[in-house]
């Protein structure tokens, strides 16, 4: 359900469904206006200071709890509110807690949060960033939750937040706990290879197995007509005018050179390196400078953002991608409308050489949720998340609670969030056991419901075919499992706050490795250019980060 990025989705046959997915299907676990009002405080009716606390004990006297939030994109049922909605009054019936909200935001919320941050006059409970998170934990503003998380945390909340042990390291500062980490699934950042396979068979090509077969692809995508218009008029790969936008990435094509951009990790020696620097990069940026010049890259790629890219894919002009797993309920289904034949097809990462690519994945969390130093009733926060959690991952009540059938998304409504690692994984591989078997009675609600689609698609109904390009045997999942399975995942080492020369420096770094980058790219510069990009990149702050980013690590 949870998505980091979660405009992601935007406004595609996506925006109803997709933000839901990452509900755990672990059946086995039984286990997803200016105010300033003050707290009270209240006791549980289940509890008193002889016995364990309750994870969704309701306080005896209604409690009151301030909070802030954006709410950007959120949208509400006639009458209702932030403040009056099925989550607000969940809260308040089954827990005892009225949320009142300080203050709300449509899209500058790090700048209110930030005047907020300096006055000292906070909320009880609300969402920051990393940077936000170190800046309120070294002015000391945060309530310490270590213990509180382990009295108040539900079984399965800790199994969803623990999981992956970096999250909650992520905030934790000298040993202690002071956030509790929107949880998600790194595998969700996933960029797998997208081709027109109908386009293949046109040609009477071969599935790509590696790097050089794709190039040949895309070599025969540009020269030889493939959508048998008659015309010169498709590009072999999609690139965009950063290099790593919403619908397209080259990351893909980098990890197939063993090359790891915009990620701090550690080399072989065990010391932090940054990917856009590294040799393996240069390899290939050489070879999308051969590409390019051959014209299998849009000669204009460097003007052209993500609706441009949109329009490509759409209108059938571009037959490979490097992409997320969820675009085929954007651009690829569009496509599909418009060309019942389009079809679509996963192909994972190919390398570049015998050595198996490691897939790249970004650190799952974005956002924390804070509770500042001194509120009546921390453990609110708690109580609220398990709920939450409650009703997506045990009882499973995702029409009622998340996406219901009118199409208002409830996904936003709930102050707290927390996402499982590799649940929409797990959803592929159930679903692929009931679509081998033919039998979905094992499927929960939700998995049961994009299998419903993907039979609904293979027995005729083209609108339903991004289903079966989700989750389905088409899908990018069976690569991101495989790459899971071997052990190959590429995560990021660093997972801290901006550091302070990443503050005052990174702009400008990033600026000059993207201009290098796009030179290269378009024989404007020779590759030799990336030689004096990484030994400026050094001067100009890189070993500064580095040196703050090995402090970072040893401060763990």
């Amino acid at each position: 359900m949870n998505r980091r990025r979660s405009s992601v989705f935007l406004a595609t046959a996506l925006a109803g469904i997709m933000v839901v997915v990452t509900a755990c299907s672990e059946k086995q676990e039984k286990p997803v206006s200016e105010q300033s009002p003050g707290n009270q405080t209240g006791t549980e009716k289940q509890e008193s200071a002889a016995t364990k606390p309750s994870p969704l004990g309701k306080y005896d006297s209604k409690i009151e709890v301030t909070a802030a939030r954006d709410l950007s994109g959120v949208t509400f049922r006639p009458g209702e509110s932030i403040e009056n909605n099925i989550w607000s009054k969940a809260y308040e019936e089954e827990l005892g807690i009225k949320v009142k909200y300080a203050w709300t935001t449509l899209g500058d919320y790090d700048q209110k949060l930030n005047v907020s941050i300096a006055s000292g006059e906070l909320p009880d409970i609300f969402p920051v960033n990393a940077t936000q998170l170190k800046q309120l934990v070294d002015s000391g503003q945060l309530e310490d939750m270590t213990d509180l998380f382990e009295a108040y945390a539900s079984d399965l909340t800790k199994k969803i937040v623990k999981e992956d042990p970096n999250q909650l390291k992520s905030a934790t500062f000298k040993g202690k706990l002071m956030a509790i980490p929107k949880a998600g699934s790194a595998t969700d950042f996933s960029q797998v290879l997208w081709i027109r396979k109908d386009w293949l068979d046109r040609l009477q090509l071969p599935e790509p197995k590696t790097l050089d077969d794709v190039v040949k692809i895309a070599e025969a995508f540009v020269n030889r007509d493939p959508d048998g218009n008659g015309k010169a008029d498709t590009y072999g790969l999609a690139v965009g005018s950063g290099m790593n936008g919403t619908y397209t990435s080259l990351r893909g094509f980098f990890n197939g050179y063993h090359a790891y951009p915009n990620s701090w990790y550690k080399d072989k020696s065990g010391k932090f390196v940054y990917g856009g620097v590294q040799p393996e990069t240069r390899n290939a940026l050489a070879k999308l400078s051969e590409m390019y010049k051959a014209g299998l890259i849009d000669k204009e790629f460097a003007i052209k953002g993500d609706d441009k890219l949109v329009e490509q894919m759409a209108g059938g002009k571009v037959g490979i991608n490097y992409g997320p797993w969820w675009i085929p309920g954007g651009p690829l289904q569009t496509n599909k409308n418009q060309n019942p034949d389009a079809d679509w097809k996963a192909y994972g990462i190919p390398s570049a050489d015998d050595k198996p690519a490691k897939l790249q994945v970004d650190f799952p969390v974005a956002q924390y949720v804070v509770v500042k130093k001194g509120a009546k009733n921390p453990e609110a926060a708690i109580k609220m998340l398990n709920l939450m959690v409650k009703y997506a991952y045990e009882l499973r009540e995702i029409e009622k609670y998340f996406v219901p059938t009118d199409g208002i998304s409830l996904n936003a409504y709930p102050l707290l969030f927390a996402s499982p690692v590799n649940g929409n994984l797990t959803i592929h591989v159930n679903i692929m056991k009931a679509l081998e078997t033919k039998d979905p009675a094992k499927l929960n609600a939700e998995e049961k419901s994009y299998y419903d689609r993907i039979i609904g698609y293979r027995n005729g109904d083209n609108k339903l075919w991004f289903q079966e390009a989700t989750y389905g045997g088409i899908s990018a999942w069976s690569g991101v499992k495989e790459k899971v399975d071997q052990g190959l995942l590429q995560a990021p080492d660093f997972f801290g706050a901006v550091t302070k020369t990443m503050s005052q420096k990174g702009g400008v770094l990033t600026k000059l490795e993207l201009e290098t980058f796009t030179k290269i790219i378009m024989n404007e510069a020779p590759i030799e250019e990336f030689d004096k990009f990484v030994e400026n990149w050094h001067k100009l702050g890189g070993d500064d980060i580095a040196k703050e980013v090995e402090a970072w690590a040893s401060n763990l």
